[in-house]
């Protein structure tokens, strides 16, 4: 009789059995994260899709993430990451530059997977920018790993040859007056865990770039305890976005 060889999956810590277990109450945490995001996202929304150029010369970027993150605290679309970043690496590569919708709202990287399979659309490039909702979730380093593992092979492969792929650092988000103030020693330290793992995962993989999210500390983007000038924060997300996308599409060209 031949004995099964199969390994069994690891067994969960105590510290995931806990969060499992508090769950419930992240869900309520996170829900009245999304509804502070809804409320500080000024310019309406756009259809990511109702620009994209017909032009066949044209850098089309699908964005894999909450589009009211880029967009949150200013009230000129002109001012949002998603349309510095468009400018900056339309003007550096001389051709029009389309977003391409990637899945919206605040999503796991469980979700965004499985919608990336479902919703994916030929691409040059996707910028992958997740982690809201696993940092307040309490997502286990294993479970976040292996989510963005197949998301990143899923994004990779949208269309008939491969893309490229940005996965963007995590936020700050303890700093963040739209963060729950219960835990933010414990957000804190998710961030770091789950960013940490991003960077073992893409040097591990090799086919992708890590950007870490800058410091908005920086310069003149806090104006006081908990308050940003949001404009600023997106001039420093674009700026640190704009040349590793600008390379991987003109190494893909």
């Amino acid at each position: 009789m031949t004995r099964s060889t199969t390994t069994p999956p690891p067994r969960r810590g105590a510290s995931e059995l806990f969060w499992s277990a508090a769950r419930p109450v992240l869900r309520l945490q996170l829900e009245q994260f999304r509804r502070a995001i809804r409320a500080g996202t000024f310019p309406a929304a756009p259809d990511p899709t109702a620009d994209v150029v017909t032009d066949v010369s044209a850098d089309r970027v699908a964005w894999v993430g909450s589009t009211a993150s880029p967009r949150f605290g200013v009230v000129d679309e002109a001012l949002t990451t998603l349309s510095r970043l468009a400018a900056t690496v339309s003007a550096a590569r001389g051709r029009p530059f389309a977003w391409v919708d990637g899945g919206g709202g605040v999503l796991t990287v469980g979700e965004a997977a499985a919608r990336c399979a479902a919703e994916s659309a030929d691409v040059d490039a996707t910028v992958v920018a997740l982690g809201f909702s696993d940092v307040l979730l309490m997502t286990s380093v294993r479970d976040w790993t292996a989510g963005l593992d197949v998301l990143l092979d899923r994004a990779r492969r949208t269309g008939t040859v491969l893309s490229p792929v940005i996965v963007g650092g995590i936020p700050p988000m303890d700093r963040f007056r739209q963060t729950p103030r219960w835990g933010r020693e414990r957000i804190r330290h998710q961030v770091q865990r789950l960013n940490e793992a991003s960077v073992r995962l893409v040097r591990d993989r090799g086919d992708c770039v890590f950007v870490p999210f800058p410091d908005p500390d920086v310069g003149d983007a806090r104006l006081g305890d908990e308050l940003y000038s949001w404009s600023r924060v997106h001039q420093l997300w674009a700026a640190a976005l704009a040349p590793e996308l600008t390379r991987i599409l003109d190494e893909d060209a």
